[in-house]
């Protein structure tokens, strides 16, 4: 494999004389998003760091109502809080975005495709988010083509105990409350975080079409993490999470008018998912044993019935890296992964066994290279390899040009393999190339800009054919391309200015755009301080060019508003408004979006 040789070729950089680790441009940002740790300013694919204090700055309560607000990210739902959600990254969906939550992959076995649906996840517990955009499958494997989002929950960020509340309340009888702990001590860190909320929501059918019924929400979650330094050489640690969610939803073609029968569509979620891990160092080596479980059950009950999935995922993962000198870093590491789909009927499973390696090169003073390789095995249809090359380059210290290739690989769900009367056991992966170059330039204080071209290709690829009533390989393939320009700046010592635009062309095997991914997206954010004690936030949203299989949708506008005051040195109020124009539109045609919502809170840390 010609990845492979080029891998080893590398490997013989070593050779090369030795450079003064202090000569080379280090960025203060660590990525944990990488199977080995990897700087910021040193990646070649283009990556979004949000931290806590992101998330508080905005107030939003979903994860996702954040993630759309950075380029390239952009997501539809089927309603409010908890309907069915579809998160895209350069227009690629949910089934080409690997999520990892503390190291857990939350990818559902047992949906159509496995993805992840973050409709119900809030930002309560969520400690830094990172998004690693690109062909990822030669790190992560099936799923990772357009891209990995890795979430970290809470952690603690001094020595002692610490802990947070929350409360909220606001339109549509929306109430929320977060309790969180942590504790540091020389050789251990513990952190557990308490959420709920609930609403009576909006009607997920479009109000306009006169469907006036309200479709209401409600979730509890409970995450905890630790990890023990037994020795100097020997940590370890682990993660959990439990959330049970309800949601209110109406059907796919929704039908409601003066006089209809109320609906009784409701969606009942509980997932759950654990992660335990060793860490030891032998020598230059670091070795990492990790053991994962992710189960979630879910229970449609609509006009027709009731409808139970229950999906299941049990990994085995090792890890090893080491400095082979000041230039050269080896990873590699193996997986063993068993899925599992039960539904009302069936059931279905398979096992995936996966190696890879990495060498990542500082071939010189400004240049990195790194290229990555992975041999995957899947029971169902046999081998996949993957390889991705990346370079990352500053000609000065304010400038950094990024690059990277990959192809990778999408297996078939055990829905679209074995489903009764639909399924397909002779389907193939589909496969893929992506690529992307872009530079970055640091103006200092805080002002950067940024444009990355970027595109992708899947072939082979799985569809729902209604002349077999199966799913089939369809002919042709699909393909996303654009561009993606973010910048920040201060306007003065009290103002800053942020925003992002993303121009996507995209094209199915049909010729058509790809379903709900915008043509043109803009966000502008404006935040600064009020006063001695105040603090402000006011963001814009636009989306253009959106089409579905009917065609092409309306444009809209969406502006946020938020404002926060220092009630003590540990208490802080905020009011948050959101679509403050009181904008009408949809994402999904028949299907509504909350007019203006006031929501007012209180943090407190303690």
């Amino acid at each position: 494999m010609k990845l492979l040789a080029i891998l080893a070729a590398t490997s013989a950089v070593t050779a090369l004389p030795a450079m003064a680790q202090d000569s080379l441009v280090l960025p203060e940002i660590t990525l944990s998003a990488y199977q080995t740790e990897a700087e910021l300013g040193r990646t070649g694919a283009t990556v979004e760091v949000v931290t806590r204090a992101d998330l508080d700055a905005a107030g939003t309560t979903r994860v996702i109502d954040y993630l759309t607000t950075l380029p390239g990210i952009s997501a539809s739902s089927n309603g409010g809080f908890g309907t069915q959600t579809t998160l895209r990254v350069r227009g690629l969906s949910g089934q080409y975005v690997k999520v990892l939550v503390d190291g857990i992959d939350v990818n559902d076995p047992s949906g159509t495709q496995i993805t992840f649906d973050p409709g119900g996840l809030m930002t309560a517990d969520v400690e830094r988010i990172e998004v690693l955009k690109g062909p990822q499958s030669a790190l992560y494997g099936s799923e990772a083509i357009g891209g990995v989002i890795s979430i970290t929950s809470l952690r603690p960020d001094r020595d002692g105990t610490v802990q947070s509340a929350a409360l909220e309340y606001g339109s549509h009888d929306t109430a929320s409350a977060r309790y969180a702990i942590a504790n540091r001590g020389a050789d251990h860190d513990l952190a557990a975080t308490v959420s709920h909320l609930r609403t009576d929501g909006f009607s997920a059918a479009d109000e306009n079409d006169d469907n006036s019924e309200a479709d209401g929400a409600e979730a509890t979650r409970v995450s905890v993490s630790g990890s023990y330094r037994l020795t100097p050489d020997l940590t370890i640690g682990g993660a959990a999470f439990w959330q049970k969610t309800r949601a209110d939803f109406d059907e796919s073609f929704p039908v409601l008018g003066d006089g209809a029968a109320p609906q009784v569509e409701v969606s009942r979620s509980k997932a759950r998912g654990a992660r335990v891990y060793a860490e030891y160092t032998a020598g230059t080596i670091r070795h990492k044993l990790s053991a994962q479980r992710y189960v979630i059950d879910r229970r449609l009950t609509d006009d027709f019935g009731l409808y139970e999935t229950r999906g299941e995922r049990t990994e085995f993962d090792y890890k090893g890296d080491t400095s082979v000198s000041d230039r050269v870093t080896l990873a590699w590491g193996g997986t063993h992964s068993a899925e599992r789909l039960d539904q009302t009927g069936s059931d279905a499973d398979f096992i995936v066994n996966s190696a890879f390696a990495e060498v990542r090169v500082a071939a010189t003073r400004d240049l990195d290279i790194a290229v990555s390789a992975r041999h995957d095995h899947h029971s169902a249809f046999g081998t996949e390899n993957t390889g991705r090359i990346a370079l990352a380059y500053r000609p000065t210290e304010d400038w950094v040009l990024r690059g990277q290739f990959g192809t990778g690989f999408r297996a078939p769900s055990p829905f679209e393999l074995y489903a009764p009367f639909f399924g397909n056991p002779d389907l193939q992966p589909e496969t893929s190339r992506g690529v992307e170059i872009g530079a970055e330039r640091s103006f200092g204080n805080g002002a950067f800009a940024r444009v990355t071209l970027f595109r992708s290709r899947i072939t082979d690829l799985i569809d729902y054919d209604f002349t077999t009533a199966t799913y089939a390989q369809v002919p042709g393939s699909s393909r996303t391309r654009g561009v993606e320009i973010a910048a920040a700046a201060p306007l003065t010592d009290r103002w800053r200015l942020s925003g992002n635009l993303t121009y996507s062309d995209s094209e199915g095997p049909d010729g058509q755009p790809l379903n709900r991914v915008p043509r043109r997206a803009l966000n502008l954010r404006l935040e600064g301080d009020a006063g001695p004690k105040t603090r402000f936030g006011i963001g814009l949203g636009h989306v253009s060019g959106l089409s579905d299989r009917s065609g092409e949708m309306p444009s809209y506008t969406v502006v946020n508003a938020n404002l926060e005051y220092d009630l003590t040195d540990r208490a802080i109020g905020y009011l948050r408004i959101e679509n403050l124009l009181d904008e009408e539109y949809q994402v999904v045609r028949g299907y509504g979006t909350s007019d203006r919502a006031v929501y007012a809170g209180i943090r407190a840390g303690f």
